[in-house]
């Protein structure tokens, strides 16, 4: 265990996905911050900021994103992108996880922060090519599959 009591493989994990958030934003001239969070707002992958930034960026996503599902419910299809402009700057909210279609997907939110003189295609753009590639990453083995029933 980590002194954070977070397993060592997870964290590696962790610090995998961070490290390929960090490169998204070297992508997309810009960019301040990016984050990948669960569907019910918990902070799966960041890039450097605050753990209280961060764990409050994925609740905010997550709440976005839920809002602008539950806006066309009865509608086919999924939400693509949510983004607040603001005058210092604009969130960008897209679902990391729409493309799978199996169950043993997580459901992952990916926000990206930039600043006003962002280029809001280019951030868009560097958002889905990065979502493409996140396959493995996001694709959970069953549960039945990850024991080997040694030491138990």
């Amino acid at each position: 265990m980590q002194n954070d009591g977070t397993a060592p493989r997870i964290t590696a994990a962790r610090d995998q996905l961070s490290g390929l958030l960090a490169g998204l934003l070297d992508k997309a001239p810009g960019t301040i911050r990016a984050l990948l969070a669960s569907g019910d707002g918990l902070k799966l992958a960041w890039t450097e900021q605050p753990t209280d930034d961060a764990d409050n960026l994925a609740a905010v996503i997550s709440g976005l994103y839920s809002l602008g599902r539950q806006q066309f419910k009865e509608t086919p299809g999924g939400i693509r992108q949510v983004v607040v402009e603001h005058d210092g700057g604009s969130l960008f909210v897209m679902s990391a996880g729409a493309a799978f279609s199996d169950s043993k997907a997580v459901n992952t939110v990916l926000a990206v922060v930039a600043r006003p003189d962002a280029d809001p295609g280019q951030v868009g753009y560097v958002m889905e090519t990065f979502i493409g590639g996140l396959d493995e990453h996001l694709v959970v083995a069953a549960r039945a599959n990850s024991f080997s029933g040694q030491g138990l």
